[in-house]
């Protein structure tokens, strides 16, 4: 179901008249910001006095960072009353939620981050037609939020997910190693997409020409193939060491590819399965990095799964 079909989606305000303070004193209320991390949406705090009645929310209200490039889409339910900026939406539900039904929807909205980006905004329609999940799986309603001291580390379980904290991919008991334990990394043929002559992907020798982009499976175009450039090989892992960092994606098939664009090939038989498992978790890992800190040399380092969660054991063919 479309998120605008649950919920009513308001904005922040902008911080141009405010008067942000450091500190809490009297008659403040905590102003919001985007943020990768619950704890550091924390901008600062701000007057009652000038803000509107209605720019108010209360505790357990839901929001949506909007902006930033390494702080959008992350989705949380706050524990307090507060101001958001104008980089932040406000997701008011359509009708009554229960505080686990909020936090269920933030992190499936968190969820979404793959879909978004610095360009490419989760504002507006974006956000709005965003699909969500119509009611909560039977096994989150019986969850008791009072036995728990961090609901965030509890939630990431129910999720199969981690604790940002103690892991840093995809992945519950499992044994973490460097990323160059299970693939030899390697730097892309760096084509210039302009010298080659573009044509449909139906074409008899169409080849993907793989960019540094976070959309279309890093797919900026398809091109004729040309005698004497060999193309990057099939299964294997198309990762963005710049533009969009560690934007990562399983390639099926042979491809050129653009600059600051390295593949990695499994030194084990993988599945596609597993490559498609192993690029989400990669990609996992884009907070640690930004336009001014790029990956082309710390990622072969990143911590990844040992192996694959059997819940992943899909067939894709």
């Amino acid at each position: 179901m479309r998120l605008d079909k649950l919920f009513i989606i308001k904005n922040g305000i902008a911080s141009t008249d405010l008067r942000i303070e450091a500190t809490k004193q009297a008659r403040h209320i905590p102003y919001l910001r985007p943020a990768s991390t619950q704890a550091r949406t924390l901008a600062g705090w701000v007057w009652l006095n000038d803000i509107d009645d209605k720019n108010v929310y209360p505790s357990e209200t839901l929001f949506v960072s909007t902006n930033g490039e390494g702080s959008h889409s992350y989705a949380y339910v706050s524990s307090f009353e507060f101001v958001a900026n104008s980089d932040v939406s406000i997701l008011i539900p359509r009708k009554e939620m229960s505080l686990i039904e909020k936090i269920y929807y933030a992190q499936c909205i968190t969820l979404n981050r793959w879909k978004f980006s610095y360009g490419r905004k989760p504002k507006g329609k974006r956000l709005a037609s965003l699909e969500l999940p119509e009611r909560l799986p039977e096994n989150f309603t019986t969850l008791d939020l009072k036995k728990y001291s961090n609901i965030a580390v509890e939630m990431d379980a129910l999720f199969d997910l981690p604790n940002k904290k103690t892991t840093s991919a995809y992945v519950v008991g499992t044994e973490l190693v460097p990323l160059n334990e299970l693939f030899s990394v390697h730097y892309g043929v760096n084509m210039e997409l302009y010298k080659f002559d573009a044509c449909k992907s139906t074409h008899p020798i169409a080849i993907p020409f793989v960019s540094r982009s976070a959309q279309n499976n890093g797919v900026a175009a398809y091109v004729e193939k040309r005698i004497g450039y060999t193309p990057n090989p099939a299964h294997t892992l198309s990762v963005a060491g710049g533009g969009s960092v560690l934007a990562t994606f399983y390639q099926d098939k042979p491809y050129y590819s653009g600059r600051d664009l390295y593949y990695l090939v499994p030194k084990r038989d993988m599945s596609s399965a597993e490559m498609l498992y192993y690029s989400m978790v990669i990609k996992a890992n884009q907070f640690r990095y930004s336009y001014g800190r790029q990956a082309n040399k710390t990622f072969r380092s990143i911590l990844i799964p040992s192996q694959m969660p059997s819940a992943f054991n899909i067939n894709y063919s």
